[in-house]
C-alpha cells in the first residue's frame, strides 16, 4: 500500500512540475514585465533553490568526493575543455552562426540548479556539488581562453564576480543548510519535507526571469527562435551522452546531470554584454530542454538503478 501511495505522489509531483514549467515559461514570454520585476533577484532565487535541495546532503560525502579527486578531475576536464571544443568544431562545420553560443553553453560550469534536478530524478548529490565548486572556480580562466584561441575574440568572466556568485549562491546556501540542520532541526525538517513545492516556486520565478529576456523572439523572429530551440535540444542531448559516458560506472547519472545542467544564466548575462543578444539567446532558451527533460532524466536514472541492482544481485553467491 505504501508503495502505491508513493508512486501516486511521485506522479502528482511530476505533473505539478510539468505544469509549473510550462506555465512559468509562458508567463515570461507573454508578460515580460513580470520578469523585469523578479529578474534582478535571480541570484536570490537560485540560492534559495540550492539551499532547499542541499538539506539532504551529508557534508562527509562531499569530503569523500574530494578525497578521491581523479574521477572529479577527469569529468571537470571533459566538461570545461573537451566538450566545448568538440561542440564548437561540430557546430562550426554544420552551421557556423551557432558555433560560438553552443561553445559558451557547453563550456560553462555546472549549474546551481543541478542539485534540484538530482533530487527530483533520484541521483546522488556529492559529485554534483563537487563539480559545481570545481568548475565554477576554473571556468573564469578556461572558457575565455578557449574563446580567444578558437574564435579570436577577447572577453572575460570577472573573477571577483564569479567568486561572489559562488559564495552567495553556493557556499552561503551550503553553510545555511548545515547551520539549519544543526541548530534548528525542526525548521530543517519542515524545509526538507516541503522542499519540492517550495523549489517549484523558485523554479517559476527563475523561468519567468529568463524567458522575459527572449520574449520578443516569440513574436518577431520565429525562424531564429525555432533554430535556437532545436540547437538547444541537440546540445542538451550531446552533453548528456558525453557526461554519462565520461563518468565512472557508479556515477553515470550524476555525471549526466553535471554536464547538462549548467550555469546558462551566467552565459546569458556575459554573452549579451560581449557578443550581443542573439548569442545570448541560446543560453536563455536552453532553459527549455533544461527543465523539459528533467522527467526524461528521471526515467534514465530509474532504469539505470534497476539495471545496477540486477547486476549486483548477479554478483552475489548463490
Amino acid at each position: 500500500m505504501a508503495v502505491v501511495v508513493a508512486a501516486a505522489a511521485g506522479r502528482a509531483n511530476d505533473w505539478a512540475l510539468a505544469a509549473a514549467i510550462a506555465g512559468s515559461m509562458s508567463a515570461g514570454v507573454l508578460v515580460p514585465d513580470a520578469g523585469k520585476m523578479v529578474g534582478p533577484y535571480l541570484l536570490v532565487w537560485l540560492g534559495a533553490l540550492l539551499f532547499l535541495n542541499l538539506l539532504k546532503l551529508d557534508a562527509r560525502d562531499v569530503v569523500a568526493t574530494f578525497s578521491r579527486p581523479k574521477s572529479l578531475a577527469v569529468l571537470a576536464a571533459v566538461k570545461l575543455v573537451a566538450l566545448p571544443v568538440a561542440a564548437y568544431a561540430v557546430t562550426f562545420a554544420l552551421y557556423r552562426p551557432f558555433a560560438l553560443p553552443v561553445m559558451l553553453v557547453a563550456g560553462m560550469s555546472t549549474g546551481l540548479g543541478a542539485p534540484f534536478v538530482a533530487n527530483v530524478a533520484g541521483a546522488r548529490l556529492p559529485l554534483i556539488v563537487g563539480m559545481i565548486t570545481v568548475t565554477s572556480l576554473a571556468v573564469p580562466f578556461v572558457l575565455p581562453s578557449l574563446v580567444y584561441v578558437l574564435v579570436g575574440s577577447e572577453f572575460e568572466i570577472p573573477l571577483g564576480q564569479m567568486v561572489l556568485l559562488l559564495a552567495a549562491a553556493l557556499f552561503i546556501p551550503l553553510g545555511a543548510g548545515w547551520m539549519t540542520k544543526k541548530y534548528a532541526p525542526q525548521a530543517s525538517a519542515f524545509a526538507e519535507r516541503n522542499s519540492f513545492p517550495l523549489s517549484i516556486a523558485f523554479v517559476v520565478l527563475i523561468n519567468i526571469s529568463m524567458f522575459s529576456t527572449v520574449s520578443g523572439y516569440f513574436f518577431s523572429d520565429q525562424l531564429f527562435l525555432a533554430q535556437t530551440v532545436a540547437a538547444s535540444f541537440l546540445l542538451f542531448g550531446a552533453l548528456a551522452l558525453a557526461g554519462y559516458a565520461a563518468s565512472p560506472a557508479d556515477e553515470r547519472p550524476q555525471g549526466l546531470i553535471a554536464t547538462t545542467y549548467v550555469n546558462n544564466t551566467l552565459v546569458m548575462v556575459f554573452a549579451a554584454q560581449f557578443f550581443g543578444p542573439q548569442v545570448a539567446a541560446l543560453a536563455a532558451l536552453y532553459n527549455i530542454p533544461y527543465y523539459v527533460n528533467i522527467l526524461a532524466v528521471k526515467k534514465v536514472i530509474v532504469r539505470y538503478g534497476r539495471r545496477h541492482q540486477e547486476e549486483e544481485k548477479k554478483k552475489l553467491p548463490e
